[in-house]
């Protein structure tokens, strides 16, 4: 069913001062609709005899009837209308009113339900549809609202609730409620630091919760907890099920002395033991070692603390002979040591 407003242009003498300052609207309507506009005399004037109407933002533009039918506007806006009507006498006398035509179908309302991690709550609710001649209203089951915050578009919140807003204008209304709540955050202390010493295990717990998921470092095992067997900072990130993370973290510290073994000889010829050249660790987290022949050429480098020269050097096995290695390394207590010592090769 089309729409239709009655507008009734009385026709009186305005200046161009006063028309331009008659931009109140006189007539408030729904995008798409139309409407039927009416002229009447004053009692006592004139009776008019032709009418000149220009429609500003609607269709059709014009028309010369006494009393216009279905003008329809088809968008948004503040439109003026404009009246010319001729007399017997052949005078005239022109009015201008205005036509606020606004936004007809509600949108969709962008707030939803919330988590909150935080408790220190600030957030800002808004009700979307920003549109001329709507208006909104704001309302809490849990909170009391201040009165002057109720009737915005947005609403700041510093509390968890239940908090609705009614969005409406002459053409249309729609609500929505939601919910926002503070989410379980998991407590987690692994406790004070530890000395330990290297190869001994020691027990590492996060906590239980229901629907709590897990996150270690440095390893990132996914239990609740993990038997940690070398000296370091272990990191727990613990997860509940609304989501809200928080993690511990806790330092083992090796206390007893590093251990280092470097061997002077060894024979690379496919026969167990002694195929591969690499110092015996204990303690020490990092290694860098370098091998050179007696030219000072460099035939082997790794920073690895698992490997060792399995005695090739470009492709090929390198001869016998007494070949020089530096080896540097870093403890678990941080402090840094550096071995240069020969040794053989042996096929």
């Amino acid at each position: 069913m089309r729409k239709y407003a009655i507008i009734i242009l009385i026709l009186l003498f305005f200046t161009s001062n006063r028309a331009a300052k008659a931009q109140t609207p006189s007539l408030i309507i729904c995008k798409g609709s139309s409407v039927n506009y009416k002229e009447f005399n004053e009692p006592g004037s004139l009776p008019s005899v032709a009418w000149a109407w220009k429609f500003q933002g609607a269709t059709p533009a014009t028309s010369t009837d006494r009393e216009p039918q279905n003008i329809n506007y088809p968008d948004t806006g503040l439109f003026q209308t404009e009246c010319t009507s001729t007399f017997n006498n052949g005078t005239t006398s022109t009015k201008s009113v205005y036509v606020l035509v606004i936004w007809s179908a509600p949108e969709p309302i962008p707030i939803r339900d919330t988590t909150l991690c935080n408790p220190a709550i600030s957030i800002t609710l808004n009700a979307g549809n920003n549109h001329r001649g709507w208006s909104y209203h704001w309302t809490s089951t849990d909170v009391d609202l201040s009165a002057l915050d109720t009737n915005n578009r947005t609403l700041t919140i510093q509390k968890a609730g239940t908090y609705s807003v009614k969005v409406y204008s002459k053409c249309a209304i729609t609500s929505k409620t939601i919910r926002v709540k503070l989410g379980e955050l998991p407590k987690v202390n692994l406790g004070k630091d530890q000395f330990v010493c290297r190869n001994t295990a020691v027990l590492l717990d996060a906590g239980s919760g229901a629907g709590y998921t897990y996150k270690w470092l440095p390893n990132n095992e996914t239990s609740q907890s993990i038997n940690a067997t070398t000296a370091g900072i272990y990191t727990a990130t613990v997860t509940s099920s609304d989501g809200c993370s928080a993690n511990d973290e806790i330092a083992l510290i090796d206390s007893c002395p590093p251990i280092v073994h470097i061997p002077n000889a060894f024979t690379p010829n496919q026969s167990s033991p002694n195929d591969v050249y690499r110092p015996y660790l204990e303690g020490f987290v990092g290694m860098k070692m370098r091998i050179f022949n007696r030219w000072g050429e460099k035939v082997y480098e790794t920073a690895d603390i698992n490997s060792g020269w399995d005695g090739y050097y470009q492709g090929d096995p390198a001869p016998e002979g007494v070949y020089v290695c530096l080896i540097e390394l870093m403890g678990n207590n941080g402090f840094r040591q550096i071995h240069k010592t020969d040794i053989s090769l042996i096929r």
